[in-house]
């Protein structure tokens, strides 16, 4: 498995099960949210890497 850069393409990107802790670390070199499940963040960094676009993270309400 290769390193998880910003370097990889959006293909291949899926191609691999990446830790929750290597997507966070590749959000902060490069501005992306950090927050959230691991499906939120890979989805962000998915994103990023087919696109350039950075996807802020959403919030959920709480119900009361």
């Amino acid at each position: 498995r290769p390193i998880l850069t910003k370097d990889i393409h959006g293909e291949s990107f899926r191609d691999f099960n990446w830790l929750k802790e290597e997507l966070q670390a590749l959000c902060r070199e490069n501005g992306i949210g950090a927050s959230g499940s691991k499906i939120d963040i890979t989805d962000r960094v998915e994103t990023f890497l087919r696109t350039g676009e950075i996807k802020k993270p959403t919030r959920k309400k709480i119900k009361r």
